[in-house]
């Protein structure tokens, strides 16, 4: 309850659309940016290029889908197409197959909404990275339907990269996860979904959850993280365990949100 209460500020903030514009110093901005995880550039005529060979290896798959969609996971895979092809349908038939096709209509996922867990903050952090922050202590494993959680999570994630392609050329590409571990227990430990969140990382969404912050995570956190770890491989870097004063360094300088 008390880091539910910390971050409410920031949560009613997000409730009315009220952003924060993001103020630091351009040393903190390029420490921040050097630690966190970016996507290879190139120049756009190869990128469109590529995406033409993507499309023209599987017209059928491809026919609804953007271009900033394909581009994305072609740039994932550093331009081959034949590897972006493939990890673009595996992504297509994940969405249709799993329900993630409806996600802002869909009832159930209100309700997991509602309570709070986790929301899409209108400040960004001073990247100008869309901020998804979840509240561990409103998130029981015993009583939570493991779907809805998923749901929920691909409902913020699409709602962040939708509001970035909006702001157009400029715009960050990637956002950020913040996990306020702070009254945790093992109540709400919940691995199976932290396995759906990697699964995530590298397979839906590569590239695209560029930073992640645990805050104050207590000792009884110390063997869950040690299952977490080895399962998250080389993105286990960019998990930063911080105590809330240390995250103010990456959010504006007016911010409240610790």
């Amino acid at each position: 309850k008390g880091g539910a209460r910390r971050c409410a500020g920031a949560v009613r903030a997000a409730s009315r659309g009220v952003s924060v514009v993001a103020s630091a110093s351009a040393e903190r901005v390029e420490k921040i940016r050097a630690s966190g995880l970016t996507l290879d550039a190139f120049a756009k005529a190869e990128v469109a290029a590529g995406v033409a060979t993507m499309r023209a290896n599987d017209p059928d798959a491809f026919n609804d889908a953007p271009d900033w969609l394909l581009e994305w996971f072609l740039r994932d895979r550093k331009l081959d197409a034949d590897k972006a092809t493939e990890k673009t349908k595996k992504y297509l038939q994940w969405r249709m197959d799993d329900g993630y096709d409806a996600l802002a209509s869909a009832p159930d996922v209100a309700e997991e909404a509602a309570t709070g867990k986790a929301v899409l903050l209108a400040e960004r952090d001073v990247l100008g990275r869309p901020v998804v922050y979840v509240t561990l202590t409103k998130h029981d494993v015993e009583t939570r339907e493991l779907a809805r959680t998923c749901k929920l999570c691909v409902k913020l994630v699409d709602e962040a990269l939708e509001a970035l392609r909006a702001e157009g050329d400029g715009a960050s590409e990637t956002i950020m996860c913040v996990f306020d571990l702070r009254g945790f227990s093992m109540k709400n430990a919940d691995i199976d979904f932290v396995k759906f969140f990697i699964k995530c990382i590298f397979d839906y969404f590569p590239k695209r959850i560029s930073q992640v912050l645990l805050i104050e995570p207590p000792w009884v956190f110390t063997p869950v993280w040690q299952i977490i770890k080895p399962l998250m491989g080389k993105y286990a870097a960019l998990v930063k365990q911080t105590k809330a004063k240390e995250a103010k360094e990456y959010f504006a300088d007016e911010s409240t949100l610790f």
